[in-house]
């Protein structure tokens, strides 16, 4: 990837350290990740760039994941672009049906490792790891 090239990945994590692990981990696999502490910052990342793959915490204070889901699936139909893939990665305590409900593409547990989250991306984005 060069220097101009867009970021295919949003990180949604309001865990500073569990957000920089995983963004250790994308570049580990090749991939340059934004990152946004809660929903209301991931929604206006979503105004200001498209991503790919988006993986979206679910329980996180001022806006949680289903509701910055639902509000970043409404802005994409209203500006006709492009759905990104919005995967929940949750500590638990949200329902997988809760999360595809509201327009995410899957849903996976916390902790994600390494391995975990290459095969993630594969299942849901899989031309990011060969681009």
């Amino acid at each position: 990837m060069g220097e101009g090239d867009p970021v295919p990945v949003l990180v949604v994590e309001d865990n500073a350290h569990l957000r920089q692990a995983v963004i250790l981990q994308l570049e580990r696999l090749g991939l340059k990740a934004d990152s946004a502490a809660d929903g209301i910052e991931a929604v206006q990342r979503v105004h200001e760039s498209e991503y790919v793959l988006i993986l979206m915490d679910v329980q996180m204070p001022k806006m949680n994941g289903l509701e910055a889901t639902a509000a970043i699936r409404n802005f994409e139909e209203t500006e006709r672009r492009r759905p990104a893939c919005i995967v929940a990665v949750t500590g638990g305590g949200s329902t997988k049906e809760k999360c595809l409900e509201i327009g995410m593409n899957g849903y996976v547990e916390k902790p994600v490792l390494l391995e975990g989250l290459q095969e993630l991306i594969e299942n849901y984005a899989p031309g990011l790891l060969h681009a």
